[in-house]
């Protein structure tokens, strides 16, 4: 399990000889802890390796927090494990492990560092924002930490919080191409699609591109079972009126008109941004890669045949 999703270790060792970083990503990993036999489930090996991955680590150590390569590897590997176990199990470790990181700040703030890379950062193929709240609130819960060193962790929170899935999402107005005014609310489908778009980013024009030839959605949008709404946001009217005919035809095109940036409504981290939401506009999904929302519609499609 482990070996097949350390996405780390060619992160970190590219750039040496074969054997060597086979050698060195060896000497940095902590062993395994042994299973018992009798936890043949896939989540309780999973949730049982989660629990105790961390014991074979001196935590008074006071080398730790400077040991970026080994405290990176492992602390990659250690999330590797949480896909496979239930949401209790991940709560469970991930708050013993903090626990017994809070005496050793040094180790504590790389943790933390980490943590926002892998899970946080847009650009991370890790990235899960449930997991990263999980660790901002217990991380945000040792008495240790400082309130300075709170400052940023607060932050991060605060903004993953923000129009998180299984909440409803955040009203706003927009333009559209037509002229109209409305707002995301009024739209009444069983399921919309709701886009934040540049046309001057060329990684959105690739991922519209992928999601308007895709034959699941081109026939939930036929049939009236789910919409797009897509929203332009960077405020560059003459851009967006140069563009905005060039959209898929049977898609809402708008542009804000609530100042959804500037008032920080949405967490847009990198465009194109993607929500896809219910009827009552409750998030199912939150900035899901098209692979993700494309399974997701799948399954959807298939229980209500």
């Amino acid at each position: 399990m482990k070996k097949s999703i350390l996405i780390i270790s060619a992160l970190l060792l590219a750039l040496l000889p074969q054997a060597e970083a086979q050698a060195q990503e060896s000497s940095l990993e902590l062993p395994l802890p042994a299973v018992p036999s009798e936890l043949t489930q896939p989540h309780e090996r999973a949730a049982f390796i989660m629990e105790h991955f961390w014991d074979a680590l001196d935590f008074s150590d006071t080398t730790l927090g400077t040991d970026s390569m080994f405290v990176e590897l492992n602390f990659v590997n250690f999330l590797s494990l949480f896909p496979h176990a239930t949401v209790e199990a991940g709560e469970h470790s991930m708050g013993y492990l903090l626990e017994r990181a809070a005496p050793n700040p040094p180790f504590l703030h790389l943790l933390a560092d980490y943590a926002e890379k892998y899970l946080g950062d847009a650009g991370s193929p890790m990235r899960n924002e449930e997991l990263f709240i999980l660790f901002l609130e217990q991380y945000l819960s040792i008495g240790s930490v400082t309130e300075t060193e709170r400052l940023r962790p607060e932050s991060l929170l605060s903004t993953a919080k923000k129009n998180r899935q299984g909440t409803q999402a955040a009203d706003f107005s927009y333009v559209t191409r037509e002229g109209d005014k409305a707002s995301l609310y009024e739209n009444t489908a069983a399921m919309l699609l709701l886009v934040f778009y540049d046309p001057a980013c060329p990684h959105c024009s690739e991922t519209l591109d992928e999601l308007d030839k895709n034959p699941l959605l081109g026939k939930m949008i036929e049939e009236g079972s789910l919409s797009v709404l897509a929203v332009y946001t960077e405020g560059n009217q003459e851009l967006w009126d140069e563009t905005k005919m060039s959209m898929p035809e049977k898609w809402t095109v708008g542009i804000d008109a609530s100042e959804i940036v500037d008032k920080a409504i949405y967490d847009l981290p990198a465009m194109p941004v993607i929500y896809l939401l219910g009827s009552d506009k409750t998030v199912l999904l939150k900035d899901p890669i098209p692979a993700e929302l494309f399974d997701y519609l799948t399954r959807a499609e298939s229980t209500s045949m």
